[in-house]
Order: structure tokens, then sequence, then C-alpha cells
């Protein structure tokens, strides 16, 4: 859709223009009956209704029509603080009412029923909390035939310790486990009203996001039209055709959604490729794919241009950086007597893309 300079300079101030865009073609292309479960708890409506109300409208002017899910024995009590705003109106499941301009809202005193909108009804399920998120970009869920056990990643932001979590944490951690026990594929996270818009719409979010943990594979011979097709969806352009002739080593996502490719190089072991599908950004895949190298590979080091906004990402994964030329050059593990042939390999090296 052609926005208008208003709502565009807004969403720049919420996050890069290249990441909005894409999210907001993916949710306006989607074909459900809402784009997303909003699903507040009291204290986030007691608090922050209108910023709540704010976004909303907002997200109707983007052509996205979200649904307002009052779970809980508390749904009265929530109703009774919207009600009188003409923008929500209450409907019973599964209609999404008959007025233009208006988020209908649904009350379900069993918050498990979510479970039967999902995924004809939408794919998506934020919640929101007055506490917003738990100071984990992502959260870690391994399902199982009789359930499932959940885990923090390992990127926490904030000084945030994962070891213990309040009951109500933990009940929201059994919750998204059941939601992604029962509906695979379903995006599920957590944030605050006053960030729901930058959860929304950008890689980095503002909350946690539940998931599954991805199988990632490094043994047996990858499909090469798939690994390429990877590489020019993430890189956004096109490899050469012998981009894949050195490597000799890669941890790649079953689905061909990222890929980490590695070479034997007489400088040491160097990272060429580190792609991830815009599908899979903010999901975590990227931690993932990393965390599964690092547990192999104690050293190794890898390039990137100037200005890539990955960098910072870097920064915080690297031993050490060294900018030559239109190169930032990074290693982990590597001897201090092996960077001056690390930093002359990155430098020389020819790039992989036409």
């Amino acid at each position: 859709m052609l926005l208008n300079k208003t709502i565009r300079l807004f969403l720049d101030s919420i996050g890069r223009r290249e990441e909005y865009e894409f999210y907001l073609g993916k949710f306006q292309s989607a074909d459900t009956a809402c784009f997303a479960l909003l699903v507040p708890d009291l204290e986030s409506l007691d608090q922050a209704a209108e910023a709540f109300a704010f976004d909303l409208h907002f997200l109707l002017k983007l052509g996205l029509k979200p649904a307002v899910v009052l779970c809980g024995a508390d749904a009265e009590a929530k109703w009774r603080i919207l009600k009188d705003d003409p923008l929500f109106e209450y409907v019973q499941f599964p209609t999404t009412g008959n007025s233009e301009g208006r988020i209908p809202v649904f009350a379900e005193e069993n918050v498990r029923d979510l479970e039967k909108m999902i995924p004809g009804f939408a794919r998506r399920v934020h919640f929101i909390r007055a506490a917003g998120g738990f100071g984990v970009d992502y959260f870690y869920v391994s399902v199982g035939a009789s359930g499932g056990r959940a885990q923090t990643a390992p990127k926490l932001r904030g000084g945030y310790s994962s070891g213990e979590l309040s009951e109500a944490d933990r009940s929201l951690v059994e919750l998204a486990t059941a939601l992604l026990t029962a509906r695979p594929g379903t995006h599920v996270s957590v944030t605050s009203p006053i960030n729901l818009l930058q959860e929304i719409f950008t890689v980095k979010g503002s909350g946690t996001v539940f998931r599954r943990g991805s199988t990632i594979i490094s043994a047996g011979t990858p499909d090469q039209d798939k690994l390429l097709a990877l590489l020019e969806e993430s890189f956004g352009k096109k490899p050469k055709a012998a981009a894949l002739a050195a490597v000799t080593r890669i941890y790649l996502e079953e689905n061909y959604r990222g890929a980490v490719l590695l070479e034997d190089q007489p400088a040491g072991l160097y990272l060429s490729k580190f792609a991830v599908g815009p599908e899979a950004r903010g999901e975590g895949l990227a931690q993932e794919l990393w965390d599964e190298v690092c547990k192999n590979h104690p050293a190794f080091f890898w390039r990137s241009r100037k200005g890539n906004s990955v960098n910072q990402w870097y920064d915080r994964h690297a031993d050490g950086r060294h900018i030559a030329g239109d190169w930032v050059i990074f290693w982990r593990g590597v001897k201090a007597e092996q960077l001056s042939d690390v930093i002359a390999f990155c430098h020389t090296r020819e790039s992989d893309f036409i």
C-alpha cells in the first residue's frame, strides 16, 4: 500500500524502513480474518489503555485488523476499561464484527481457548503485559510428544538473569508451550503496550518471542540450488557460480531458512557466509546457528561490510575486530600471532557475489 508522509515518518521512528516494509507486506498478504490476536492483562489496560488504543488505530490505518482477546476471570473488568471507546466492538467468536474501522473484542474465560482461533482466525499471538517481556529476546520451547519444556535463549538483554521465573512468568511460558505444541508455526510473543508496534515491525523487536527450537543439520550433502537461493534472498544479490566451491563445513536449518558456511583456509577457519532468510529474521534462528558453530569451533574469523547493520551484533559476539578498506574483520579464539594473516586474507579476498 502507498503510505502517506505522516505514517511513513511514524514508522521511521519505530525502526528501519526495509524491516517494517517487509513485515507490512507480509501481514497485509495474510489470508486470515485478523492479522494478530492481542491478549492484554488487566494491569496493562489500567496503566496504558490510551496508548494501546492509539497503536490499534494506527494498525487499522495500515490496513491491519487485529482482534483483542480478554482472557481469564477478570475479562469483565478488562472490558469495562475498553467499552466506552468507540474503537472497540464486543463480539462473539468467530465473527469479526460488522462495523468498519472497529476492533473486535472477544472474551474467553479459559486462556487455552486461544487454540481454537489458530491458525484459521490468526497466526500471531501477542500477550501484552505492563511488565513487558522477560528480559530475554527469545524463549526456546522444546516440544515433545507429552508436552514440552522451555529454556531461555543465551542472548540476554538488560543484565537479566534467566535462572528464576515468577509464578506469572511460568504460567505464560506454560501457555506459550501449549500453543506451540498444539499449533506449530504460530508466532507467540509477549511485550508491553508501549512497545507493541516495535515488537511487531522490527527484527529485534521489543519483548520476548517464544519459539520452538530449530533442527540444525551439519552432515550430508545440501541441495545447492536451495542453498544458493537462500544466499541470494538473504544478501539481496546473486552469488557467483563458484561461491560454494571452497566451503568445507555447513550448518543448515532443515528447511533452508538459514545457514552458516565455513572454509578451511591457510589463515584458519573462515566463516564465509552467515545467511538467514527474511521470513526467519527476528525469530532467533541466527542465534541458534551461531551457538551451534561456536559449540563445535572454538576459533574462526569472518568479515562484514562497513555500515552493515549486523555489525553491532557481531561486535557483541567477537573477541576483536579490525577495519581494513571496506571491510570490518572479526574473530573469535584466534591467536595474536595469526591476526596479521587473518586480516590480510579478509582484506584481499574477492567478493562471492555478482
